[in-house]
């Protein structure tokens, strides 16, 4: 297992010793024997075809990430962090600690959720076998985030980072992220190229293409103390390659340095979808650890620039092991998942009970903390006009 964590939240790692309030927005008070009012009780679920698909005993076999790219024939390419790859053992169900790559995809036919129609794709080394390697030498490595479809090359967002001390946290930036570009059908990275500067801003949580517009937005994330602000760039589908251009406050700027945030979440860990007129915003609760935040929010707007309604609660984690919670984040949405109910597919990350509960014994885990979630939100009660 590991811990994975944007590089600004080391920064704060120290509030937690002074105990903020981590709640966002603030739970209501209620009258004695009022009964709160939330639409979302017993509605959202966790979807047991998803935790089938993600229980797996071959290839692909626990990670974090569970990024989505709708590719153009119908089938996902799922984009995963650092990976357990056939590493289980079935006569005692666990995995080595530590995973053996830094990332892999999965690419999964049009909705089916046979976990064994699924195909995992490493890369070919040297060394560490990532899917996306940035650099031949293990110093550096990179976790991708969001992609889209443009032809027959597929554009995924990876970050460049790199080793630099020993320790949960001892990584940095390893130079600009870049455009991992993979050639579809085939699968095969073909090429690499540097992203812009985004001044700062934890771009590629999200990418939303829109056809008629003739641009792809891309959003990004800015921890500020426990919460995050939202930011959005742009670049047209025709040229992939062609400048961002990024929103000011009033319109699209080449200018990073002039660029405004669109919004407040409650954390870092975020994702955009479009869902026929809509935007929706999906987010964690700010957590860095086990039994810190639970809740999973949504807020909509009308515009890939928002403005957005306040921040909704739609889930409350249920995972527990003696009693704790774990490090959670990571929260997906899935747009081109929404099944027969008319429900969204939302998947959250966990990643181990460590410092709460004891995860590695003798070498071994239990896959399960390192797998990522499924929840369904029926898409009427974000918003009815869905």
């Amino acid at each position: 297992m590991k811990l994975k964590i944007s590089g600004i939240l080391i920064t704060v790692l120290a509030m937690l010793s002074l105990g903020f309030n981590n709640s966002y927005p603030p739970k209501k008070s209620y009258p004695k024997n009022h009964k709160s009012p939330d639409p979302f009780a017993g509605k959202v679920y966790q979807d047991d075809n998803i935790t089938r698909f993600f229980n797996r005993s071959q290839g692909w076999i626990a990670s974090d990430g569970a990024l989505t790219v709708a590719l153009n024939d119908g089938s996902s390419l799922w984009l995963m962090g650092d990976s357990h790859f056939n590493d289980y053992d079935p006569v005692t169900g666990t995995v080595p600690c530590l995973f053996q790559v830094r990332n892999c995809v999965l690419l999964q036919p049009h909705n089916d959720w046979n976990w064994m129609h699924t195909t995992t794709f490493l890369g070919s080394g040297p060394g560490i076998k990532s899917y996306f390697k940035l650099n031949p030498s293990d110093t550096w490595f990179s976790w991708p985030g969001a992609g889209v479809q443009i032809g027959d090359t597929i554009y995924v967002h990876c970050s460049n980072l790199k080793k630099v001390s020993n320790g949960t946290f001892g990584w940095g930036q390893g130079g600009a992220n870049m455009w991992g570009k993979i050639k579809y059908p085939e699968m095969k990275v073909v090429a690499y190229s540097p992203l812009p500067d985004c001044g700062g801003v934890a771009f590629g949580f999200s990418m939303i293409k829109d056809e008629k517009a003739g641009y792809v937005y891309v959003y990004g994330c800015k921890l500020v103390v426990t919460a995050g602000k939202l930011y959005v760039a742009r670049f047209p589908i025709k040229d992939p390659n062609e400048k961002w251009t990024f929103w000011d406050g009033t319109g699209w700027n080449t200018d990073v340095s002039k660029m405004a945030s669109i919004g407040k979440a409650p954390s870092n860990s975020v994702s955009m979808c479009k869902i026929k007129n809509r935007y929706l915003l999906f987010t964690s609760e700010f957590s860095v650890g086990c039994d810190q935040g639970k809740r999973i929010f949504v807020a909509t707007a009308s515009s890939p620039v928002g403005p957005f309604s306040s921040h909704r609660v739609i889930y409350s984690i249920p995972d527990n092991k003696n009693g704790h919670s774990p490090f959670f984040y990571g929260v997906f949405a899935h747009p081109e998942m929404v099944n027969s109910k008319d429900e969204l597919l939302v998947t959250y990350d966990i990643n181990g009970y460590d410092k709460c509960a004891t995860d590695c014994v003798n070498g071994r885990s239990d896959p399960n903390v390192y797998r990522p979630r499924g929840i369904r939100v029926p898409l009427k009660l974000i918003d009815p006009s869905l």
